[in-house]
């Protein structure tokens, strides 16, 4: 078969040319490992129409992560870059989106990928939420100027352990999670008062919070295309000992529909990539979500 043609070979560590008519410039925090890694390569070997951006908080490994997949498709190696940044420092954020916006940069998409796991300390539940919930917050703060007014998307990396938090609060908690008019100060306040008694350090807090944050973004930014989603119960470093089993490139179902498929704005989709809701937990195989009010659990769990 005749071999895809596909730009010339530079350093890993370069900045790359952006020269890319047409181009959709994808900016992916996480990106050194797991489901981030995954997604990045996924997107430089398969998607001639994307440049990447790879965001890592260790600059070593970032490095790393870019040269494997330069070395994976050489010809391709031209359209991913590294991004210094660490989410849970608002410097290092700064600096990131200063970087970018130095290049002349529009973005066609952020992905609010990194995450910290489950924490076994109540004590650890503030530097969870600082990365899991203030994180892609603070990133798609200094990162909306650069996004494609008309036609960008943002989309940020929940967690199943969102749902399986929020089914058993309160009617109350569960209509501000839910809600697409309530304000950053009332689930910034909830969030301070449930954390303490949250389960896993306060990691499906953190992800359901993300969730809610997301109904805010989309209320907020109406021309944009703003999702979260679950990647599934994934294998890496994070979930290490779990009894994770899926690949992290099986987490990619859901982020390439986000980025690139027909979704709504705000919604939660599940890593099957079908709508899913939040105050019950659904399985993949099961239906999509229809919007209802009350969803009852056995329609979407096994």
């Amino acid at each position: 078969a005749e071999a895809r043609t596909r730009p010339r070979l530079v350093s890993a560590v370069a900045t790359p040319p952006l020269e890319h008519m047409a181009t959709k410039h994808i900016f992916v925090t996480g990106g050194n490992a797991g489901i981030g890694f995954a997604l990045c390569k996924l997107l430089v070997g398969e998607r001639e129409d994307t440049f990447v951006f790879l965001g890592s908080r260790d600059a070593e490994k970032g490095a790393a992560a870019v040269k494997s997949i330069s070395d994976a498709y050489p010809a391709a190696a031209d359209r991913i870059a590294l991004v210094a940044i660490d989410v849970g420092d608002e410097a290092s954020v700064a600096a990131a989106a200063a970087a970018l916006q130095a290049k002349s940069v529009t973005l066609y998409a952020l992905v609010n990928n990194a995450g910290v796991g489950f924490q076994t300390s109540p004590g650890d539940a503030a530097a969870l939420l600082n990365v899991n919930l203030l994180g892609p917050k603070r990133v798609s703060e200094a990162i909306l100027p650069l996004i494609d007014p008309a036609a960008g998307r943002i989309v940020n990396v929940s967690s199943g352990a969102a749902s399986m938090w929020l089914r058993s609060q309160s009617a109350a908690t569960k209509e501000l999670f839910t809600s697409r008019s309530a304000t950053w100060e009332q689930l910034a306040a909830a969030v301070e008062e449930l954390a303490p008694a949250a389960s896993m350090g306060g990691y499906g807090l953190s992800k359901a919070a993300l969730t809610a944050y997301t109904l805010q973004q989309a209320a907020a930014h109406p021309n944009l295309t703003i999702t979260s989603l679950s990647p599934g119960y994934i294998k890496t470093a994070m979930t290490a000992g779990s009894g994770a089993r899926l690949t992290p490139e099986q987490g990619t179902v859901s982020m390439m529909r986000c980025l690139f498929g027909e979704v709504t704005s705000g919604y939660y989709y599940g890593s099957d990539a079908l709508r899913s809701p939040m105050t019950v937990t659904r399985d993949p195989g099961t239906p999509e979500y229809g919007g209802e009010e009350n969803p009852d659990a056995a329609t979407y769990n096994r």
